[in-house]
């Protein structure tokens, strides 16, 4: 044993090896272009948000602001003073939450179903659900269909019709078929049946990707606005998104009054559109592991 006493001195990289300089000269190259590359995402919207604080003279002098040269904080009050503003709020939560565990519901039950080997049916049923992602039937018949199903001016309108959405029930089948199924096998040997296999066994191990497709779903309703806008007449069952693009589009092009302050329609604007992010930026940090490790396990096992 005494010839392996002195092994823990020795070097655990050969001297004058590649590996002595951790960081070389092509690594600081790659941080300079990654740097540069996100100033210019995250310049639009830190302008943004410059443009929202600044008053019309300000930013008609420099549209492109590196700094607040002088801040006022009318376009958000604008924005918050709105009649229709906390109602359609009510409705995107509404949304955001009921909406969401509904999509989440159909959709991870119909993928765990057409993950499963053997059942009359499922490639009918497979085959019938892929069509709907290259063919609709068009805006016209969807309309009458709406109409017909009494869903015209219901809030329900925007919940009802996404029960499933075909590219997130993909990664959800595509994930339960690529575990062992040795695990259903077992789980029946001790008497579980289907519902318990499903809720006890899988249902757990799928967590990242529910995490994954419910974000997906959370961040499409909270920016939930197209179905409004074709079916929704009365106002306070509007969400969030339709009226702040109702208060964009009806403002007029150059200024608007807010008793006597003057509000112009970019500060307006950029206002509402850092309104209506900034709920979703703030949610996303706390799904961001489950989010990276649900993409990860579904571009593998996918």
């Amino acid at each position: 044993m005494r010839k392996f006493e002195n092994l823990r001195y020795l070097p655990l990289r050969p001297k004058g090896s590649t590996f002595d300089k951790r960081i070389g000269p092509m690594d600081w190259v790659i941080f300079a272009i990654l740097l540069l590359y996100a100033l210019i995402i995250i310049y639009p919207f830190y302008n943004a948000l410059l443009i929202s604080i600044s008053p019309e003279s300000v930013y008609l002098n420099t549209p492109f602001l590196l700094y607040p040269k002088e801040i006022t904080w009318d376009n958000y009050a604008t924005v918050f003073h709105s009649a229709s503003l906390w109602s359609g709020v009510r409705v995107t939560l509404l949304l955001l939450f009921v909406g969401t565990a509904y999509q989440l519901f159909f959709t991870v039950i119909t993928g765990y179903a057409l993950s499963r080997n053997k059942w009359v049916g499922k490639n009918f049923v497979m085959n019938m659900i892929l069509v709907t992602m290259f063919f609709g039937g068009g805006l016209i018949p969807y309309y009458y269909l709406i109409k017909n199903l009494g869903l015209y001016n219901q809030i329900w309108v925007m919940i009802i019709p996404g029960a499933i959405d075909t590219y997130n029930m993909l990664l959800m089948r595509n994930y339960f078929a690529s575990l062992p199924p040795d695990l259903e096998e077992s789980a029946k040997i001790d008497g579980a049946n289907d519902i318990q296999i499903f809720f006890k066994v899988y249902l757990p191990m799928a967590l990242p990707m529910l995490a994954t497709v419910g974000l997906f779903f959370a961040v499409g309703n909270w920016n939930s606005w197209y179905n409004a806008m074709l079916f929704i007449e009365e106002p306070s069952y509007k969400p969030l998104q339709l009226v702040l693009r109702e208060m964009i589009t009806t403002s007029s092009s150059s200024i608007e009054t807010l008793g006597q302050k003057v509000v112009y329609s970019e500060g307006l604007t950029m206002a509402s559109v850092f309104f209506s992010i900034v709920p979703m930026m703030c949610f996303y940090p706390f799904l961001q592991k489950f989010f990276v490790k649900g993409l990860v396990v579904g571009a593998i096992k996918g």
